[in-house]
């Protein structure tokens, strides 16, 4: 395609329907016109802060704020129908590291839409603890519900897999040479039972990491 054609195309394509695109254009230029000139306000809102890429080996043992109160401005026609849900804060703690620290809630850290700026957030900071986990193989145990009497009648447990690896801060790990299923209660009294069975921890930063589930296979006496 030569000069030519490219300038034949182009005078034909700005031809076609020419009414349609110049009513078009009086249109966008009547909004720009409407939203540029109309008032400007203010407005809050508080939402939920949401803290990201907590740095792998690490968890949050403090508790920081989860809302910030947003101040907004922009023209009443925007401002006037927003809903908070169109609004989101997040913190990066990618860069965070062992210890106390401050991370700052800018601009950056609240998406709002087009044509809205962000005026305030308080608070301007959080403070954020991180401290150290380890990961370790612990043994499975249990739990039997339905009480003594089907307690009694149980001559074996088998768990499988037997063991799970937790994530956890090194104390808690004192405090937790294992970990306990969900209580099972078995629908009957003889012969086997076999159910699946979630994992769970007690400690407030200790997290099953893989499969939680387990199955629990119980025999009872003849």
């Amino acid at each position: 395609m030569n000069t030519a054609d490219l300038s034949r195309i182009l005078r034909r394509f700005a031809s076609q329907n020419l009414e349609l695109k110049v009513l078009a254009l009086f249109l966008a230029v009547a909004a720009w016109w409407f939203v540029a000139g109309e008032s400007k306000v203010l407005v809050s809102f508080t939402i939920p802060l949401e803290i990201r890429n907590v740095p792998a080996g690490m968890t949050i043992t403090n508790q920081p704020e989860r809302q910030v109160e947003v101040r907004l401005s922009g023209p009443s026609s925007l401002l006037s129908w927003m809903r908070p849900t169109e609004i989101s804060a997040a913190v990066d703690l990618a860069a965070g590291h062992a210890g106390r620290q401050h991370f700052i809630l800018d601009d950056r850290t609240v998406k709002v839409p087009p044509g809205i700026k962000v005026q305030r957030i308080y608070p301007s900071s959080i403070e954020v603890i991180l401290e150290r986990t380890e990961r370790r193989m612990l043994p499975v145990s249990p739990r039997i519900g339905g009480g003594a009497a089907v307690r009694k009648r149980v001559a074996k447990v088998e768990v499988d897999p037997p063991e799970v690896e937790v994530e956890a801060l090194p104390e808690e790990f004192s405090r937790m040479p294992k970990v306990y299923t969900e209580e099972v209660v078995p629908d009957r009294t003889d012969g086997e039972y076999s159910g699946i069975a979630r994992v769970e921890s007690r400690e407030p930063h200790a997290k099953i990491l893989g499969n939680p589930n387990v199955r629990v296979t119980i025999q009872f006496r003849k």
